[in-house]
């Protein structure tokens, strides 16, 4: 029996005669762009909690907070626009048999790896809270720290999420495009890596 996620036997999965499916990666980049977001709002309520200024000041901090999360949901779904368009470009190079939703399908399918590791994302983002400051001056630089993997549960997190990922996009596009798994996979773990150390940057 074929498997019902591309997340243990990602070359059997899609094998199967209804796989890629845009609608399921879709589904899946939604469910990640909503996760993260709340995530990053539960967090982000906490830090600001403790930050001591005026309630007024608080209020217009939430509002800024939100919109910079709308922000943070549009991005996710542009990033899995730009990354199955890298991976296509090299697909087409290497003679893909299918087009560009093929693409974008296995790779937004791969994204399950990540949803199914929010929980250990969300906890090394919340083990920073120890380290929220009082003082508004410092809110930035603790903003710039949390987002910068200076969680060792973050940064592990992270990282395992790219090379799953990558794993299930490189079988994902060698099943989908005919094409040799072995460059599929260095195809797929090369850009992941790449776009793993610029967010260490």
């Amino acid at each position: 029996m074929a498997p019902s996620t591309p997340l243990v036997d990602p070359s059997t999965y899609f094998r199967r005669h209804d796989r890629p499916s845009l609608a399921v990666a879709a589904g899946i980049v939604f469910a990640q762009a909503i996760g993260v977001s709340v995530a990053m709002w539960l967090f982000l309520q906490r830090v600001i909690a403790h930050v001591d200024v005026p309630p007024e000041e608080r209020a217009r901090a939430q509002g800024v907070l939100f919109g910079a999360l709308v922000g943070v949901f549009v991005a996710i779904f542009l990033g899995w626009l730009l990354l199955a368009a890298i991976l296509h470009l090299f697909v087409w190079l290497a003679g893909g048999s299918r087009g560009f939703g093929a693409t974008l399908a296995v790779t937004g399918e791969a994204e399950l790896a990540g949803v199914v590791l929010l929980p250990l994302t969300a906890v090394g983002l919340f083990t920073l809270l120890g380290q929220a400051p009082s003082d508004p001056a410092a809110f930035t630089d603790f903003f710039e720290r949390a987002t910068s993997f200076s969680s060792p549960v973050l940064l592990v997190s992270s990282l395992l999420g790219t090379l799953w990922t990558a794993a299930i996009q490189g079988f994902g596009l060698a099943e989908s495009h005919d094409l040799p798994v072995e460059k599929m996979l260095v195809l797929a773990f090369v850009v992941g890596v790449v776009g793993f150390l610029l967010n260490l940057l």
